[in-house]
């Protein structure tokens, strides 16, 4: 009796170890490179171009990369696009419209309720970019920056 429940014992921590290395090798250790990455690439942008981080950072994947940062230049706060090469594509200094204010539109719009938008640089233009998804319907919109109007919406259902 007692050596079937020392192999069955094995046996069970022998699955939890290879779950384990399973999920280091393949998910853990690649998402961490990522993250190590993006910061990385927020800290040589800023250094490079000698500015105050402010406390955003995200990496946009649209038709092209753009790497969007909230920072202080010159004591004014402003929202910059870099793309992969870290070449300056934009910066933008204008009056920001909250997020609370555009994420009551979409749900008075489409009936979802988002979590949070992040900022991206589509169509030329800093927007507000939002995702929403379910079982049933995928979607994606995008709102102007200073103004909080509606500019494209893609919405993909069954």
């Amino acid at each position: 009796m007692k050596n079937r429940t020392f192999i069955i014992s094995t046996i069970v921590l022998g699955v939890i170890l290879v779950v384990v290395t399973f999920y280091m090798l393949f998910v853990h250790i690649h998402y961490y490179n990522y993250t190590h990455n993006l910061d990385e690439i927020r800290n040589q942008i800023c250094e490079d171009n000698h500015y105050e981080y402010l406390d955003y950072f995200s990496e946009y994947r649209g038709k092209s990369v753009y790497y969007m940062l909230k920072v202080n230049i010159d004591g004014v706060e402003s929202y910059v696009a870099y793309d992969t090469d870290m070449n300056l594509v934009d910066i933008y200094q204008g009056d920001v419209v909250s997020k609370e204010e555009v994420l009551e539109k979409i749900t008075n719009k489409y009936d979802v309720v988002l979590e949070d938008l992040d900022i991206a640089y589509e169509n030329e233009r800093f927007v507000y970019y939002g995702l929403y998804q379910d079982d049933e319907m995928l979607l994606y919109v995008y709102y102007d920056l200073s103004s909080g109007d509606f500019i494209k919406a893609v919405k993909l259902d069954e």
